[in-house]
Parts: structure tokens; sequence; C-alpha cells
């Protein structure tokens, strides 16, 4: 408590709060700011100090007893300034009787000084209750703050006293208190308001606001026709750089650089700043549509079936027709009396009957009214009840005028506003800022409300994204679409994801891919070391080709071995948030290609070789195998280039801008455009487009339109077009293992292509398969029918040791291709979703022929492995047998010639035909 000048006690908080609490001569707000407004003197009526208000002085009657408030009323031709009293006469004005309060209504006639209000609110001296500069009757004034939004007077010679805006129901300011980072409505409309932002960096003296009031101007209300600041600077455009045209025309402070913006179709301004896109606030148009469209985020429903003047509420799961489905899991719904807090009042009965499932359920996909019903009924698994606060009547000042109060337990006093008629209702969510109340359908729906976020934080239902205050809902959460910006749904302790999940997967793809690199190294460096040794045109196709096939599967190791670097070495951790970045990378595309020329490679070789070997067990005569020719050499060295040359083009077709609208799954968009988040496809940019230019027709667009269409929604008030910078993903971006898509679907572009590949291997695959069989069912017969016993055991065995070989090559073919393909079809029909199963199959199933290969084309490194094996595990033989050993071979007669060798070895069979693998 303090103690006025008078003797009256008052609290110290009503003191200059700019309401009169204590009388009606409002001496509370006589003495403020270094000035005193009225006078103090010996009333009277009084033998102490006593207090006269402005409007009794100069009133024709002594209330001082040496008479100094009308001591000094005469008006002679110095004085300055007068006005026409309410008792009558012409009186001058003072400082101490200008700038008074006048707006409460029930004092407004004893404590009014002037006969016309506006007088004696102008010509503030007391800087602290200027409310705007102005010029009155052509000369520089100042307005009191007390008579600003005053509609029904003008009092500036522009009415600027009445620039002011109703913000919400519980809030109307000048225009110019809005915008200054100080908060003047109790929710904060003042500073929240679209209007506010972009904000000028350059800052003015406003017309508004008590003097030195020194912030910054919104950019819009640049060159608005309204002078804004005292000089008058924001009219005057040789201050300001310009930038954008048409409907983005705006100022900009001199020199700042042109932002990209995003161009509304309607409504003002013309155009939203980037940084503002997407934040919830409706600035023109319908944006936030726009970018709900282009999330994968789905509406949701806030609200529930109401009825009997929305007394009695009602759940979608006990609706007529679902409550019958309800039934038969034998679950039945049930009514039950809902409020809170579950208190008595006074005259009102605020008894809401809500009908409500009987059984617990998750309520992750509930929001708003029925998330607070359910959870606050006992009805959710594990969510508690987001009601907290008791909407007390003290509670949201200047909201809900129509409210009443009443008693609650005979404890305090609540409030309630009228529904319809005699029906009243106190469903609202306190927010803990206690400044601000909410209905229960905008409680957990995943907006912040409340601006303090409390009708949010003690929700189950979502998913607050780390660095930004946006909610999604908590099935969204690792769902594989990123919904926040900041990629934290999705990269996060419990779903981050790496190129290659797991260990085991991990160690394997290094396993596999050093293997197949170095043994498949090691075939080639000795083949070409001996192809000029090569004495046979037949010797030297066998020797070519396991080279190619050792290429071709050395491609693949460098693959595997590129992949592995990447997860484990280059990203870790890190992959899920670069996770669209590497997608959309030149990186990423260069091994997809990789893998793809060495897989093709080895399999056309394969085949190649298969038919060179089967060309020798078919001949109709036999033939010696004729000497390596020049033209001989380059046939050779065509086909191996052919076969180079088709894999390599089947390889790039998926990469080449003619063919980008089959083979192109999705846009990547720079991070500064805001409307996108991470890749999107084609389908959801056009739900994007219709609901930014109107209803379109389904038609399949092509990438350049799209772009062409997404571009117009912005401004590219930079030097370039950053729709331009849109990156692709690509035939192998689908997976960040890089692999050809060989999973597709029925709607997917790339399903011609990809199954004609598919059709194309399966083929090779059958006839090495064919081929195979029939040279170990042909060498079978040969062996059967030789007549010599000399050499017939070393051949017995030799024969065996072949068909191993060959039950090897097609098991390992067999269970490289065939899952695969069936796996393959049953994704294609939809029947499962392989898309999780890429790494393992790039990884391990696929490449697994690169690193056998080696072993199986090439009899030396198998001997080397095998006596690798025997070395480890001590094993001695326990016979030494010198074995006759032939490999690859042209044959003629009697005689298979070993062309690598310059020795000579003949060998006497049979005259039915007989080959060596």
């Amino acid at each position: 408590m303090v103690t006025l000048p008078s003797g009256r006690e008052i609290k110290s908080s009503f003191r200059c709060d700019d309401k009169c609490d204590v009388s009606l001569d409002c001496e509370d707000e006589a003495i403020c700011n270094g000035y005193t407004y009225g006078m103090y003197c010996q009333r009277q009526d009084l033998t102490d100090l006593g207090f006269v208000s402005p409007g009794k002085i100069c009133d024709g009657t002594n209330d001082c007893k040496n008479g100094e408030d009308e001591a000094d009323c005469e008006v002679t031709n110095s004085t300055e300034q007068t006005c026409e009293k309410k008792s009558g006469g012409i009186a001058p004005l003072h400082n101490f009787t200008r700038c008074q309060i006048t707006n409460v209504a029930e004092i407004t006639d004893s404590f009014q000084y002037c006969e016309n209000a506006s007088s004696e609110q102008t010509n503030c001296s007391d800087p602290s209750r200027i409310g705007v500069h102005c010029e009155i009757d052509g000369y520089p004034s100042t307005v009191s703050k007390y008579q600003i939004c005053e509609n029904e007077r003008q009092i500036c010679d522009d009415n600027f006293e009445n620039e002011c805006r109703t913000l919400s129901r519980s809030c109307t300011v000048h225009k110019h208190v809005m915008c200054d980072g100080k908060n003047d409505c109790t929710d904060g409309a003042d500073e929240t308001h679209p209007s506010c932002t972009p904000k000028m960096a350059a800052s003015c003296a406003r017309r508004g606001g008590p003097a030195g009031n020194i912030v910054s101007l919104p950019r819009s209300w640049l060159l608005d026709g309204v002078k804004n600041c005292v000089d008058g600077s924001d009219e005057d455009i040789s201050n300001w750089g310009t930038c954008g045209s048409d409907k983005t025309t705006r100022l900009v402070d001199r020199g700042e650089e042109c932002n990209t913006t995003f161009i509304c179709l309607w409504g003002d301004p013309g155009y939203v700043e980037l940084s503002n896109l997407c934040d919830g606030i409706e600035t023109c148009g319908n944006e936030n549509e726009i970018c709900s469209k282009s999330r994968s985020s789905s509406e949701i429903q806030s609200s529930v079936v109401s009825s009997n003047i929305g007394r009695r509420k009602m759940l979608s799961h006990c609706l007529q027709g679902l409550e019958d489905i309800e039934r038969l899991t034998n679950e039945t719904c049930y009514n039950t009396k809902f409020s809170f807090p579950p208190h008595d009042y006074f005259g009102v009965d605020p008894t809401t009957i809500v009908t409500l499932p009987g059984a617990k359920r998750n309520c992750d996909h509930m929001f708003g009214e029925q998330y607070v019903y359910m959870s606050c009924n006992d009805k959710c698994v594990e969510s508690s009840c987001p009601l907290k606060n008791i909407p007390r009547y003290e509670v949201c000042p200047n909201q809900y005028p129509n409210r009443i109060g009443t008693l609650a337990d005979n404890k305090y006093l609540a409030f309630f506003t009228r529904s319809h008629g005699t029906v009243f209702k106190n469903d609202y969510f306190v927010c803990n800022n206690m400044y601000k109340c909410v209905d229960y359908s905008k409680v957990c729906n995943l907006v912040d409300d409340c601006g303090d976020g409390s009708d949010e934080e003690g929700c189950t239902n979502h998913f607050k994204c780390q660095t930004t205050t946006n909610y999604i809902p908590i099935t969204k959460k690792c769902d594989g679409h990123f919904d926040c910006m900041d990629s934290s749904d999705e990269c996060n302790e419990v779903c981050s994801k790496e190129i290659l999940e797991g260990r085991s997967l991990k160690v394997i793809s290094w396993i596999i891919g050093s293997l197949a690199i170095l043994a498949n190294l090691t075939v080639i460096i000795t083949n070409i070391g001996t192809l000029k040794l090569c004495r046979t045109s037949v010797a030297l196709v066998n020797k070519s080709l396991v080279t190619t096939i050792a290429f071709g599967d050395c491609l693949v190791g460098c693959y595997l071995f590129t992949i592995s670097t990447y997860d484990g070495i280059i990203f870790q951790e890190e992959y899920c948030k670069r996770q669209t970045v590497w997608l959309t990378s030149t990186q990423c595309s260069a091994i997809g290609i990789l893998s793809s020329v060495g897989s093709q490679v080895s399999l056309f070789s394969m085949t190649g070789l298969s038919i060179v070997r089967l060309c020798g067990v078919f001949r109709n005569r036999m033939v010696v195998p004729g000497e390596v020719t020049v033209r001989k050499s380059v046939l050779i060295l065509v086909v191996i280039i052919g076969i180079t040359f088709t894999s390599v083009m089947i390889a790039m077709i998926p990469e080449m801008r003619l063919f980008e609208n089959f083979f192109v799954n999705g846009l990547k968009f720079p991070d500064q455009l805001v409307l996108f988040i991470g890749a999107v496809g084609k389908k959801r940019i056009f739900n994007v487009l219709e609901a930014y230019y109107g209803k379109m027709k389904k038609a399949s667009l092509s990438w350049k339109m799209i772009n062409e269409l997404v571009s117009r929604m912005f401004s590219h008030d930079r030097l370039k077009n950053m729709t331009k910078l849109a990156k692709r993903v690509g035939f192998y971006g689908n997976d960040g293992v890089c692999l050809f898509k060989y999973f597709v679907k029925q709607d997917d572009p790339q399903r011609i292509f990809t199954w004609s590949i598919l059709v194309l291997n399966f083929i090779c695959f059958t006839f090495i398969l064919s081929s195979y069989c029939l040279i170990g069912v042909m060498a079978s017969r040969s062996s059967k029918s030789l007549q010599f016993a000399a050499n017939q055991r070393d051949i017995l065995q030799r024969n065996r040791r072949m068909n191993r070989k060959i039950f090897i090559i097609i098991a390992t073919d067999f269970l490289c291709w065939v899952p695969f393909i069936i796996i393959c079809i049953l994704h294609s029909l939809q029947l499962l979703d392989a898309t999780p199963w890429y790494s393992l199959v790039s990884m391990i199933i696929l490449p697994i022929n690169s690193a056998i290969n080696p072993f199986l084309y090439d009899d030396s490194k198998l001997k080397l492995l095998i006596s690798k094996i025997q070395r480890l595990r001590n094993i001695v033989p326990r016979h030494s047998t010198k074995e006759i050993v032939i490999p690859d071979v042209g044959m003629q007669g009697n005689t298979l010639i070993d062309s690598p060798s310059k020795d000579l070895y003949k060998v006497q069979v049979s005259k039915q035909r007989d080959t060596v693998i």
C-alpha cells in the first residue's frame, strides 16, 4: 500500500496504470512520470491537503480555500491555447489540464476539462502519454494515448489517431503499437499478426507511441499512403530498394538482396516470404492447404458429433452403423456425464453427456474433442487427461465478453459463457499463460493455439519436430516419409536408418566385396599375361571370355566395396539426415551404373562362354582348332566390346534426359523453397499443383511441365530460378544401396524396361543352365564308352570333378536368379513389399556369383583355394596320384589341345564326342 498526498491509501500497482481505481477524481493517476495533473491545495471542505481534478479547474467555483484553482483562468492576447469550458466560457489550457484520462464513462462529466474533450488531449507535454504524432489544423502536434481509436471523433487532420486494428475479440489496438516487440494484447495478437512480417532492417521514429519510439516498420507499411514515420521517410521511395514485379513488387532496405517469394493467386499481400511459408498462419489465399498437400500428413478430425444444443457428444466409434460393429467385438458404447472440474456450480449445470466405447483404446489417431473426452474418461491406453488449469473467473481476461461468474464449490468464482438460450458452458482449456482459453477441439490438435504450447504439451498423439515448433501425428513418426523440415521424425533414436542395416550385413558386404575384387583381379592379371600364349582360336575365346567375366565380377565387387565405404566410413549414423542428398547425388547414380554394367557384362560373357563350350560338343565334324589369326582376334575383340557396350547402354538408358519421364521417380527441391520436404513424386506434386491452380485434369504430366508449373508459384527474385536447381531422384535412387530398380509395381513407369531386362537375364540364365546340363550329360556318356583301362580311372575322376563343377555352376546361378525373379514377380503383383529387401539383394543374393565365378571358371584359382583349405585343416592326401589335367580345349578326333601350353597332350578316346569344362 502507498499513501497519496491527500492521505488516501491505495495499492502501489494502482498508481499510474491508466485506470481510475480510487475515486471519481482519478487521484491515483495524478502524479505520474514526474508530472502532476490537476492540482493539490487546501480544499474548502477539508482541513488537510486535497486534490482538485482538472475538470474542476477554471469552472468558476473555488475548490481551494485560497482560490488557486481559479487564479489563472483569464484569457488574454498572450494565451496560446484555449477551449470552451463545460461550465461555460473560454478558459486557457495548461500542462496540468492536458492529456487526462477521459475515456472512463462514469467520470467523464466531472473530470473532463473542456466541452470538446479532444482539445485537452493534444500537445501532450508528458512523452509517456503521447499516443500519436500528427498535424492538427496544419500544425505539428501530439494526441494523448487516451484519445486514440475513438472513431466517433477526429482530431488529426489525416485521422491518423484512428488507424486501429481489431485483432481478436478481446483486443483492439492502434496500428503503431503493433509489431514493436512488445505485447499490448493479452493474447499477443499484436505481435503475431501476419502484417508484422517481414520487417525492414531500417528503423525510424514512429508517429504512434511515446516520443522516441524508434523501431523498424513492417514492409507492408511502406508507401501505403499513410505517413508512419515522424519524418515521413517511409513514404519517400528514394529511401528504399525494390524487389519483384507485379504482385510481388515490394520495398526492401537499400542494398538488401532480393529473396524468392511464394506468389499468392489471391489475397493481400500478393506474396509470402519463404521464411513464413507453411507456418500455420494464413497470410494470403490458401497456402496452408497447399502446404498440407505437400506433406504426407493427412487432414485430422478434431470435433465430435454434437446434439441437444451441444450438451450431448458422441464419438465416431459409437455412431449408428459403427456401433453395430462395436457390438460384434463384444464392446458396447455407454453414456457418461462429463464436466471439468467436477465441481458444484451455483445456478449452472455444466454437465455434458458423452457417448464412449466401453473398452480402452489407443488414442494415437484421435485429436481435439475426441482425445479430450477419451483421455479424461480414462478410455485411452497410456494417455493422460490434458485438462489441468481450472477455468476461474479471473483467467483469460478480455476473452468471452458475455461471460458470467458463479460460485464453484463455495470456494472460488468460475466463468461460464452463454451457449444457447439458458444453456451455459465452460468447456474451455485454460492455457498455462492464463491469458488465453481455447475450445476442447483445439486441444491436442497438432497446432499451438495457446502460443505457449500448453495445449499440446500433455498429449501423446503427436510428435514435435526437434528444431521447429511443428507437430505431426505420432503415427507419422518413423513411417518412411519426412514430415519435419529437420527430418527429426525419421532420424531419431528410434528409427534412424543406415544404408546397410545390421552388423551382419555390413560384415558380409565387406567380405564379398573384397573377395570379389581380389579373386577377379587375380584372374584378370593372370589371363591377360597368358593371352599371347594362346595358339588356337578356341583357347583364345575361352581365355578372353573368362577374363571378361572376371572384369564384370570385379566391377560388382567394386560396387560392394564402395557402398560399404559410404555406409561404414563416410555416412555412418549421419546417413538418415543426408539420405535425400545421397539418393539424388551423382555418386549414387555412378555406383548404380557400375553395379549394373558389372552384372550384365558377367552374365552376357557367361552366356557367350556357354555357347562356345556347347558348340564344342555338338560339332558335326571334329576338326583341329584353327590357329590364332588377326581376323579371329579382332572378331573376339568386337564380341567383347559388343558385350560391354550393350551392358553400358542398359545401365545408362535410365540416366538419359531423353527418357526422364519414364525413369525419374521424384524431385528434391532446394530447402529454401520450404514447400516440399524431402524428395516428392509426381502424385504429391500433382496434389500441390491442384490445390494452387484449382481443379486439374488427371493427366500424366511431364517433369518439364511440372517444373514449369512449380516455377510459376515462386517469384525467383534471385539471379537463378531455384526450381531449376531441383535434383532428380533417378532410377538408381530408389534405395540407399543405389541398385538397379528391379522391384517395380504396376503403376511404375519403369516396369516395362525393368521386366525387359529381367526377361533377358532369365533367358541368359536358362541358356547357361541348359548348356551345362547338356555338356554334363554328353561328357558322362563319352566317359562310359572309353575302351582302354590304363587311364580310365584318371578320366573317370576328372569327369566326376567336371560334373561337380557343372553342378556348382548351375546351383549358384539358380540360387542367385530364380528366388530373386520370384521376389520381383510377387512385388510387382503387390503380393508382398520387397522394398526393405533391397540391401539383402544387393549385398548378398546378386553379387554372390561375382565372388564364386573366379573359382568356377579358372581351375588354377580353385586348386589354390582347395590347397589353402587343406593346409589350414592339415589334411594330407593318402595317395599321391598323377593326374592328367586338361583345361578348356579345342577338340577333333582323338586329340585335345591345350593352347596356352607349349606341350601337346594326346588322349585316346572313343569316337563319341567328348569335352572338358
